[in-house]
């Protein structure tokens, strides 16, 4: 999902920030470790596998926006997986991927320097992220046969591609339900809205998008 975040949230953790994040991290992995272990049952172990796939999946949809962003032509600037304060950056040549502290959602911005993408390569762009999961979802599906996915089992191996493929869904409806961030750059449309809004003419006020 794409966001703009305020030049404020660039500033990196301290390190007292740092410890306070991962002790908050322990603390809930201990209190879901403490549910999974009470009264154990393998379909608790949904949310667990849920929850872990949750930015994996990120990470594969913002590669989506930027390999179809790059194979147009265009370049992309910096990879955002999730929001709030950076925890951890890196480099891949001249990509910058930032991982910050709340992982439920992240952004690709492209470099519009050179040249705004035509109508059809926007909407690509916007596409590539929810297609990309649609194709991983539609994968596990096959592989793993449509009728059991709505169907009770205690095989660890089937709840861990059930849970994945609730999270493929869960994102794929919250990306494409067309809706808008507000923030301190002005208006940034999600996936399912860029994906609208790529095939009608924009006013040259506008602002840019990141998908």
């Amino acid at each position: 999902m794409p966001l703009i975040l305020p030049a404020r949230d660039d500033k990196p953790l301290t390190r007292g920030e740092r410890w306070a994040v991962a002790v908050c991290l322990l603390v809930f992995m201990g209190l879901l470790g403490a549910e999974l272990a009470i009264d154990f049952a393998p379909a608790k172990l949904s949310v667990l596998f849920f929850l872990l796939a949750w930015a994996p999946l990120m990470a594969l949809h913002e590669a989506g926006h930027a390999l179809v962003t790059l194979a147009l032509g265009h370049r992309v600037e910096r990879i955002v997986i999730g929001f709030g304060r950076p925890l951890w950056s890196f480099s891949l040549g001249r990509l910058k991927v930032e991982l910050r502290a709340i992982p439920l959602e992240g952004f690709t911005r492209m470099d519009l320097a050179n040249k705004r993408p035509s109508r059809l390569a926007g909407f690509s762009i916007y596409a590539a992220g929810p297609g990309i999961e649609a194709l991983l979802l539609v994968i596990l599906l096959s592989l793993t046969g449509w009728d059991r996915m709505l169907t009770q089992t205690d095989s660890v191996v089937l709840i861990a591609v059930q849970a994945v493929c609730l999270a493929i869904c869960v994102g794929l409806v919250t990306n494409l339900i067309p809706h808008a961030t507000e923030n301190a750059r002005g208006i940034t449309a999600n996936d399912g809205l860029g994906m609208l809004l790529s095939l009608f003419p924009r006013p040259p006020d506008e602002p840019d998008q990141d998908p």
